[in-house]
Order: C-alpha cells, then sequence, then structure tokens
C-alpha cells in the first residue's frame, strides 16, 4: 500500500489511533455513551488534541453498519477515520494496516472505551521512545511505591513491533485483542522502561467502559469532581479515589474478560407494559446487568412494549422485538412473530419472566433446542415444570421451594409433585440498584404511594387522600422516579408483585390492593410468613380505616432485606456449566 503521507527524515511522525467498534458484545455503542457534558469518544479525542508530540489523531474501526456514527464523528472534529474493509475481529492486522496507510513511525494506540487518557503521560512515553531508537516500544513500570500506573488503554510503539506482532499473533484470540503477543514475548520487542508521576499510580482499579456499572462509577466521579469544582482528569480521579474509596464498589465487581473464555449468551423473555406493569421488565434488567457485570456474557432481551425497549436500551443491552405464547402488541413495521426456536440457535441460556397468571400450552419445552438450559423465573404453574430451574427471587420463595409443588393445577387434579429444581427466598431476592441506592438518607415526607392500574380506582383514592388531606404521590405507568419516591413513602399501596420486597427494603409498609385472587392469596401469605398483620384492602372505606391509624404509628417497618442476585448468577452459571 502507498502511503498518503510525506515524512520529514529527522523527524518521526506520531500518530494516535483510537480503536473503536460500536458492535460490543456486553454494552453496545457504549464509546457514544456520555460522561458529565460528553460522550465517551469525545473525552478522548479532547485529551488527545492537547498532545504536543501527537501529529495526527485516527479513529480506527471496521466496515461494518453498526460504525457509520464514527464517520461522522470524525467529520465533526475534523479527524482521519480509517474504514478498515479486513475481518472484522482482527484488531492486530486492522491496527498494522492503519499505522502503514498514515505512515506512522511511532504508534500511539487508545482504546475507545477509556475516557481518562491523559496527554501529558502520552507526550513523556512518546518522547522517551523518540530518545531510545534502540527500542521498539515503552514499557510502563509501577512507581517508587510499586502502584501501576492509573493510565489505562494505550500502548506506545513504533510501526514494526505493530508489524511484527500482527505476524506473531498465529491464533484468533491473539488477533482480537489489542498486540498481546507484545507482552506475551517481550523478548522480541525491545522496549524503553517510564515510570509516571506518582499523582498518575494507584491500586489498580478500572477506569475503562464495558458495561453499564462502569459508567455509573465513570459518572459518579465525573459529578463528584464536579461538584468540588475539579477537573474530570486522571490525576484528579487518581486523588478522588484515594480520599473516597468507597466510589470504587460502584464496578469493583465487573469482571475483566480474559484472553480466552467460553463465552455464554443469554436470552430473557419478559412481559411488560400495559397489563403487565414493568415490575418484571426491572427485576430481570438487574439480574441481566449482574450477568453483564460479574461475568461478561451478552445479554439480550425478547420484549414487545416500546418504553420497555427504550429501558433495555438506555442500559446497553440489546432487544428483540416478540413475545412468547401469546399475540405480540402491534407495533409500526412489526417484522413478523417471533420465532423463538430459531432464536435459541444463537444463545446458551433462556430465561422466562412472564405474567404468572398465563403461561404456554403443556410441551413448549420440545419445541426447543434440547441443549439450551432454561430458567422460569417466580411461575409455579404447571407449565413451568417443563424447565430446568424455577427461582423464587421474593422473600417469602424459600417456603414455596421446600414445599415442592405447583400452585395451579387443573381442577380435579391432585397436587403434582415438582421435578424442577426451585430456589428461592431471602439469598436469590433480586434487589435492583436503584432501590438499593434510594435507601440512602430519605426523609419519610410522603404518607402513600399509589401505583395501581385501575385509572377509576386511583382517581377514587386521589378523592378520599384528598378530604382526609393525606400527602398522597400517585404514580402513573414507569416513572423513573419510582425508587425515591417509595423511599420518601411510609406506605405504599398496590396489587401484590415485585414492588412488595422493594417496599419493605426501604422502610415502607406495603399495603396490598388485589387484581386477582390469586395476588389475594399471595399477598395474604406474604404477611403471614412475615408475621406481620394482613394489610389488605378492596375498597376505599378499607382503605381509610387501615391507613389512618397506621399514619399515626410511631413504627411502621423494619424487616432487613438485601440483594440476593449474585446468588442467582451463580446458579445459572452452574446449570450452563452442567449443560
Amino acid at each position: 500500500m502507498n502511503n498518503l503521507f510525506q515524512k520529514d527524515d529527522e523527524k518521526e511522525r506520531t500518530v494516535a489511533f483510537i480503536v473503536v467498534r460500536l458492535s460490543s458484545s456486553r454494552f453496545p455503542a457504549k464509546q457514544l455513551r456520555t460522561i458529565g457534558d460528553r460522550s465517551v469518544l469525545y473525552w478522548i479525542l479532547d485529551r488527545l488534541s492537547q498532545s504536543r508530540e501527537i501529529d495526527e489523531i485516527v479513529i480506527a474501526t471496521v466496515a461494518e453498519a453498526a460504525n457509520e456514527p464514527l464517520r461522522e464523528v470524525a467529520r465533526q472534529r475534523g479527524v482521519d477515520c480509517f474504514w478498515y474493509q479486513g475481518e472484522v475481529d482482527h484488531v492486530t492486522t486492522r491496527l498494522r494496516r492503519a499505522a502503514e496507510h498514515f505512515a506512522a513511525d511511532i504508534c500511539v494506540m487508545v482504546s475507545g472505551d477509556c475516557p481518562l487518557v491523559h496527554a501529558p503521560a502520552i507526550d513523556q512515553m512518546v518522547v522517551c521512545l523518540k530518545n531510545a531508537p534502540e527500542a521498539d516500544i515503552v514499557r510502563v513500570l509501577s512507581d517508587v511505591n510499586n502502584r501501576p500506573p492509573a493510565l489505562e488503554g494505550v500502548l506506545v510503539a513504533r510501526q514494526q513491533a505493530w508489524q511484527l506482532a500482527d505476524d506473531l499473533a498465529n491464533r484468533p484470540e491473539l488477533k482480537e485483542h489489542q498486540f498481546p503477543v507484545i507482552g506475551m514475548q517481550p523478548e522480541s520487542f525491545p522496549a524503553v522502561e517510564v515510570t509516571l508521576a506518582e499523582n498518575l499510580c494507584m491500586p489498580r482499579h478500572r477506569l475503562s467502559l464495558d458495561t453499564w456499572a462502569d459508567l455509573e462509577f465513570l459518572n459518579r466521579v465525573h459529578d463528584t469532581l464536579v461538584q468540588q469544582d475539579k477537573r474530570f482528569e486522571l490525576p484528579q480521579v487518581v486523588r478522588l479515589l484515594e480520599e473516597r474509596p468507597e466510589l470504587k464498589k460502584i464496578n469493583s465487581h465487573v469482571h475483566q474478560r480474559g484472553l480466552v473464555e467460553d463465552i455464554k449468551r443469554v436470552l430473557f423473555v419478559i412481559d411488560a407494559g400495559k397489563e403487565y406493569g414493568y415490575g418484571h421488565l426491572m427485576r430481570s434488567l438487574e439480574l441481566a446487568l449482574q450477568i453483564v457485570e460479574s461475568l461478561g456474557w451478552p445479554v439480550s432481551f425478547v420484549i414487545d412494549d416500546e418504553k420497555a425497549v427504550s429501558l433495555v436500551d438506555d442500559h446497553g443491552l440489546r432487544t428483540i422485538w416478540g413475545a412468547f405464547a401469546r399475540v405480540e402488541s402491534n407495533r409500526q413495521n412489526n417484522a413478523g412473530n417471533l420465532k423463538l426456536e430459531e432464536i435459541l440457535l444463537d444463545f446458551d441460556l433462556l430465561l422466562l419472566d412472564i405474567f404468572d397468571q398465563r403461561g404456554p400450552a403443556p410441551g413448549w419445552r420440545s419445541k426447543l433446542s434440547p441443549r439450551i438450559p432454561t430458567v422460569v423465573m417466580e411461575n409455579l404453574q404447571p407449565w413451568a415444570n417443563e424447565a430446568d430451574l424455577i427461582i423464587l427471587p421474593n422473600l417469602i420463595g424459600n417456603k414455596k421451594a421446600k414445599a415442592g409443588y405447583l400452585t395451579s393445577r387443573p381442577p380435579g387434579e391432585p397436587d403434582q409433585p415438582q421435578s424442577t429444581r426451585i430456589i428461592g427466598g431471602r439469598n436469590y431476592l433480586i434487589l435492583r440498584r436503584d432501590i438499593r441506592r434510594a435507601g440512602n438518607g430519605h426523609a419519610k415526607d410522603i404518607d402513600l404511594l399509589v401505583y395501581l392500574h385501575d385509572q377509576n380506582v386511583k382517581n377514587d383514592i386521589a378523592a378520599l387522600t384528598g378530604e382526609l388531606t393525606i400527602n398522597t404521590e400517585i404514580v402513573n405507568g414507569f416513572d423513573p422516579r419510582f425508587p425515591d419516591l417509595l423511599a420518601r413513602s411510609k406506605l405504599f399501596l398496590s396489587g401484590f408483585g415485585i414492588s412488595f420486597n422493594e417496599a419493605l427494603s426501604l422502610k415502607t409498609l406495603p399495603i396490598c390492593w388485589p387484581d386477582s385472587s390469586a395476588h389475594r392469596t399471595d399477598a395474604e401469605r406474604f404477611y403471614h410468613e412475615l408475621n406481620i398483620p394482613s394489610y389488605v384492602v378492596s375498597s376505599t372505606a378499607e382503605l381509610a380505616d387501615l391507613i389512618l391509624p397506621l399514619l399515626e404509628s410511631e413504627t411502621l417497618c423494619s424487616i432487613p432485606v438485601e440483594d440476593g442476585t449474585p446468588g442467582i448468577v451463580q446458579e445459572l452459571t452452574r446449570l450452563v456449566q452442567a449443560a
């Protein structure tokens, strides 16, 4: 390939190549996610533009339709975009060809998911390499206190090092990553050693973006620094994490993928929206995020509600439009009914979190691939007996799991023995992170929070609480304020469901207005097993008689509740490994 750039023989040309693909399996388009007031990619471009040693900045990507937005970013920022036409997973060859194309003597590789690159540190590395003509790469050492460098996703090397590393990458996993051969065969790559300033070193903690938890962490760090009137720069981040080590808990559990891993793909099928509400979705979304974060397995959702699709997309997970064992909701440009048995050919684990009063016809499992482990969430109807595992992620799930029977059966038939394994109870309670964080320091300034589907009932309750001058909030559909509203409330009125566990975790007393006989039965069992009075109402008169004395009480609710989602993740891991 002919070089497009003429170079001065007395000056080594330095080019920074930002490695980007928007089709990440764990977090698609993560480089376009926002931290503070700009995207991750813009943070990187802004920082590299401050370098004194970099002559050219290039976005190095692959010729895929998903990457088209990168061309627009390059145009807006006045940088080049290398559109590699070769194998999409051959990262080493892509970078090699980019370096050759742009006549780079010194190549600065920058990962597109590392927003805290630091221009002064890069300049130091480049200068050291220029001053060591015998060296091909820069090796960054720990500081005098043996703390590793906090600078992530940066490799400075001469072009011949990239060429050799690509030639030596003789296995797929060596092509797919960013020159792992350089670390595996150090004798082949003469190095100049560099130690960065002490304020750029710290105990190892991930500052890159691979999951939703990483994005939450980076935004929390950014916002904390802004509140302190400090810049979102690497030295300030290092100092903040020394002063506030608790911030690391946000993403300390995220799994760092190794060079070779057996990656499994997970499919959730969810009922959400309209008559189903969003409780199933929010519960499974938390489980999905923890699967991605702790195992590194990509997750997709099958749903047929526009708001649900938006919520899943917002959290960086993929969606497929469809429904299981029922007619799909209509939408514009619907591609047709879901063929689950065909979709599952691309997955290794299926989780069904559907409305507990419906389900597929007997024999449904035989229509799916026999190899795929299948899990049913919180459903003990007979159809669930065909799954491999049933999870009851609620406070009383352990009682049902130990009972070992199906709660619904055809009239006249005896209880059926449960052949499927059942787990549940406190150790498997899913408590989403928004609820866990909402418990930090809210005052109980709302008397009653209402979440019901029937608009007439909500109107009657609004009239009643207005007459009684009870401070009431009524939630209509999905409301992102719900965790904070629930934390601020003394009482919570809803049909029986997932939010009852969430209410208890926030020291809010749940009251049930059941929308079915099954929910009334479940609510009665819930109160009985927790050894508290049965707070079930079905009229505004009953509600008035109940809530007025409760609001006068000093102590409403004090039942400890913690997240047990990691226990479920462990069970799913064992299930897939045994398949």
